[in-house]
C-alpha cells in the first residue's frame, strides 16, 4: 500500500478477519455441543422399534409397551400392537405382540408372542 506521498507503508496483515473467527467459533461450539448426545429411549420403545423392523411391510400402531426388571442386569420388555394396514378378518394377523430380553441394555432375546411367527 502507498500513502498519499508515494511512500510504501508496511503494516501487519491479519490472516483472517475477526468475523471469520466469530463464525468459526460458533460452528465449533455447535458441533461440540451435539457430540455424543443420543436420545434417551427406554427399552420398551427399543423393543417396539425392533418389532416394527422385524415386520417392515406392516404398518403397526403400538397399543401397549412395558418393561420390567427380572434381575439386576436383565430387563424384559413386552410390546403389543395392531396392524392398521389390513382389514379385520384378513389373511394376516391383526394383533401383534413381542417380548424382548435385554441384558445390560444389549438385546439378547426376541420372540413373537402374537402375530406372524406365533
Amino acid at each position: 500500500m502507498t500513502d498519499g506521498a508515494g511512500r510504501i507503508s508496511i503494516r501487519p496483515m491479519r490472516c483472517f478477519p475477526a468475523g471469520f473467527w466469530a463464525v468459526a467459533l460458533a460452528i465449533c461450539c455447535c458441533l461440540v455441543a451435539g457430540c455424543g448426545i443420543t436420545p434417551d429411549v427406554g427399552l420398551a420403545e427399543r423393543c417396539a422399534d425392533i418389532m416394527r423392523r422385524a415386520d417392515p411391510n406392516a404398518t403397526i400402531e403400538i397399543t401397549k409397551r412395558e418393561a420390567s426388571a427380572t434381575s439386576l442386569t436383565t430387563i424384559t420388555a413386552t410390546v403389543e400392537g395392531v396392524r392398521t394396514d389390513v382389514a379385520p378378518g384378513g389373511p394376516s394377523p391383526l394383533n401383534l405382540g413381542v417380548e424382548c430380553r435385554f441384558d445390560e441394555n444389549i438385546l439378547t432375546g426376541f420372540r413373537w408372542t402374537a402375530g406372524p411367527a406365533h
